[in-house]
């Protein structure tokens, strides 16, 4: 599955063009720290692999929810974050799903999220970035989430690299994707392509030169 992570400046989209594409990118991302941590040695047996994944998406999410706070109007920011969390709850359903079981994943994700919406909202952004306490608090979800053997070590590894490398590729992803020429509803966009005239009955945009024949008479002698 191929996803755009950067459109051109002059494109027009809507929220949810956005929002799905930040929802593939924040997957992507929680995918390859997984893998960092793995290749860090650190133990993530199979059922913890999801609840890491859990804290990871809800930790993406609210920094992409305050980075477009002053770039979204309050209607197109909670657009842009339901869009994203019921993204996000569905890729976590499909893929626990696939690897652990059928069960109803979707509302234990969703459930999470809730929760973790409500207590990152004690927290705060300074310079545009998470500050201490935000770091900690998603760092300490993810110890939790994980074995008692690396208790000591997981903690300062998501805030001083995990955490900051996260949140670094969010930030660029969310300044390419709300870059565009305007940003307009679902409805707004349906109205156009109704409206939208097509390239065949188009006016013709080039003038015609009309040449005309010079009468005999006029021939030179």
């Amino acid at each position: 599955m191929r996803v755009k992570s950067k459109w051109h400046k002059t494109q027009v989209k809507t929220i949810e063009d956005i929002g799905g594409a930040m929802a593939f990118i924040c997957w992507r991302i929680t995918k390859n720290h997984l893998e960092d941590l793995i290749n860090e040695g650190f133990v993530i047996e199979k059922e913890q692999v999801f609840d890491v994944i859990a804290e990871y998406l809800c930790f993406l999410i609210q920094s992409i929810d305050r980075l477009v706070f002053k770039t979204l109007s309050a209607e197109q920011r909670q657009e842009l974050i339901n869009k994203l969390a019921k993204q996000s709850a569905f890729y976590y359903q499909e893929n626990k799903e696939d690897r652990i079981g059928k069960g109803n994943h979707w509302k234990a994700f969703v459930n999470t999220y809730n929760q973790r919406s409500q207590d990152y909202s004690d927290y705060d952004f300074v310079g545009a970035e998470p500050d201490y306490h935000f770091l900690r608090y998603f760092a300490e979800k993810v110890k939790l989430a994980m074995t008692d053997v690396d208790e000591k070590w997981i903690v300062q590894q998501m805030i001083e690299i995990q955490a900051p490398k996260a949140f670094k590729k969010i930030s660029e992803s969310v300044d390419d994707l709300v870059n565009v020429k305007s940003i307009i509803s679902k409805e707004e966009q349906i109205k156009r392509k109704k409206e939208k005239i097509p390239r065949s009955k188009r006016k013709s945009t080039r003038q015609n030169t009309i040449i005309k024949n010079e009468s005999s008479s006029d021939h030179i002698t």
